[in-house]
């Protein structure tokens, strides 16, 4: 029996467990369940939220619990330990901005001066040591060029892993909102987010009905 993603009608958390398993080519269901009918069943989601993962007797919720436990399944956590480790430290520094990213587009309107204020505090190089809750793009550049073995295409590695698709789903996001930015400041993001994008399996779910059009719950961003 296929995995079965249970998530609401938009991309959201649900993205990058679709992403890895589009990049093993691995047939899933996508459920999708309404807000109603989610906090109607605690027993289903034990804290109140999506998405959710079935897949056999595994039944999960917790957005980074799940794509864990498809890195480990499906060979996408490194080779060892050290490399276990930085796919997830990556992870969580992905969260962090992943958490701004939301602050900013789940907003009434998403504001001309909101926007400025999220580029200059988590885009812009120039301010990358400043506050910024440990969320930042450049920090994601920095690593990306240090993996020698990735050569550009992977941040851990020289092999697809989840700090990959993690990372190529919050440069997709901010690709959406400042697309000339992104392309001018960090071009190696650009194209280690192409790259990704053109991988088979990845290439195919991306173009395919699969993937929901609404990015998330209000569609900005």
């Amino acid at each position: 029996m296929a995995p079965k993603i249970i998530y609401f009608p938009v991309r959201g958390r649900a993205e990058v467990m679709k992403l890895a398993l589009a990049a093993v080519e691995q047939e899933f269901e996508f459920v999708q369940v309404d807000y109603a009918d989610m906090k109607a069943h605690p027993d289903q989601y034990p804290f109140g939220q999506c998405p959710r993962l079935v897949d056999g007797d595994i039944d999960l919720v917790q957005s980074n619990a799940i794509l864990r436990y498809l890195a480990r399944h499906y060979k996408l956590y490194g080779k060892d330990e050290k490399e276990m480790g930085l796919v997830d430290m990556i992870m969580e520094g992905v969260e962090s901005l992943r958490v701004k990213y939301l602050a900013l587009v789940y907003q009434e309107k998403l504001a001309d001066a909101a926007m400025e204020q999220h580029w200059s505090t988590h885009c812009d190089p120039n301010n990358a040591e400043h506050r910024n809750g440990g969320a930042h793009l450049v920090f994601f550049s920095r690593l990306l060029q240090r993996n020698a073995a990735g050569g550009g295409k992977a941040f851990v590695g020289s092999g697809l892993s989840m700090a990959d698709l993690c990372v190529f789903d919050i440069v997709d996001l901010h690709n959406r909102i400042f697309p000339d930015k992104m392309k001018e400041v960090y071009p190696e993001l650009v194209a280690f987010h192409d790259h990704v994008a053109s991988l088979p399996g990845i290439k195919e779910y991306l173009a395919s009905p699969k993937r929901v059009a609404a990015v998330n719950g209000n569609n900005l961003g």
